[in-house]
């Protein structure tokens, strides 16, 4: 196994770990505050390089998403604190190799706080899809640490991903006002907004991310969906250009460069996207259907039926 790995396998113990504690937390055991780790579970950072990133596709989900949280938000909003470009990682095999813990130490696990433990048992909830124990813990924590801006957000991305955009937005808001600056927060605020269709709200956090970091990939994405639900296509074709070109890893962002260049009738372009998009999320129903669209358009029909019946097939319909 790997460092990278094994540092993976680390840390999915320590939560597993936190969680356990949490849950005893929030069932009232004060014993738990004091209990001691199994020696056999190393300390492993938790900062932002170990987090999952801030919230991915903003308003129409082309599957269902890996739960997309973010750790520590940084405080002066300067972007140094960003999140890495991957989704949640996934569990890896648990070997009986010794594990080497990492160089940077943020939390020792002896000394966190029970408002931690709270809040890397709600994490773990949340990345395991357990969304109603992580709405739960994440309240716990919220009750007994009104200000802790890390929980907050996540609790929002928790609710969005339920469709519980109203109260998501609320505790955006609280967000934004606690630290107005914080370009995680109005991202993710701008990617609610949009869920609830108010993309002219959504388009001004985004302008404001872009305003103090022009090459914000994330922000770049959003502002190309909003400006395209908005029907200014040339925009959004522009902005998820830009997108491409910073992180071009992102399946869903060559969807919606295929679906504008689509509208601005850059059909070879649009094929393109649609295929590069298929490329990296095989077997998306969106994206085969939208190729078919285009195919039909250039006078293809033998070739889209095909990927119209795929598309189908992989909707079950």
């Amino acid at each position: 196994m790997n460092p990278m790995s094994r540092r993976r396998v680390a840390r999915r113990r320590l939560v597993a770990e936190w969680a356990a504690r949490a849950n005893r937390l929030a069932g009232g055991d004060a014993a738990a505050v004091h209990a001691a780790y199994p020696a056999v579970y190393p300390v492993v950072a938790s900062g932002p390089a170990g987090e999952s990133p801030a919230r991915r596709l903003p308003f129409e989900l082309l599957d269902a998403p890996a739960m997309a949280l973010v750790g520590p938000l940084p405080s002066n909003g300067n972007g140094d604190g960003s999140m890495n470009k991957h989704g949640v990682e996934p569990e890896a095999a648990v070997e009986a190799a010794p594990v080497e813990p990492p160089p940077a130490v943020e939390i020792q696990a002896a000394e966190a706080s029970p408002e931690e433990h709270l809040y890397q048992a709600a994490r773990h909830a949340a990345e395991e899809r357990d969304t109603l124990r992580a709405v739960q813990l994440y309240r716990h924590l919220l009750t007994r640490d009104p200000a802790n801006l890390r929980a907050r957000n996540n609790l929002a991305l928790v609710l969005d991903d339920q469709g519980e955009h109203d109260e998501a937005l609320e505790h955006l808001d609280r967000c934004r006002r606690q630290e107005p600056q914080n370009l995680e927060v109005l991202i993710n605020r701008s990617a609610v907004l949009g869920a609830l269709g108010r993309y002219a709200e959504a388009e001004h956090d985004l302008q404001a991310v872009l305003s103090r970091e022009p090459t914000n990939a994330e922000a770049l994405f959003n502002l190309g969906v909003v400006t395209s639900r908005r029907g200014r296509w040339r925009e959004g074709v522009a902005y998820l250009h830009r997108a491409i070109e910073i992180d071009g890893s992102r399946a869903a962002a060559h969807f919606y460069l295929g679906e504008a260049l689509n509208h601005v009738d850059d059909l070879p372009g649009a094929l393109q996207a649609y295929q590069r998009s298929v490329e990296l999320k095989p077997g998306n129903p969106k994206a085969l259907y939208g190729m078919g669209i285009v195919l039909d358009r250039m006078n293809r029909p033998e070739d889209a039926a095909p990927l119209y019946r795929r598309s189908r097939e992989l909707q079950g319909k």
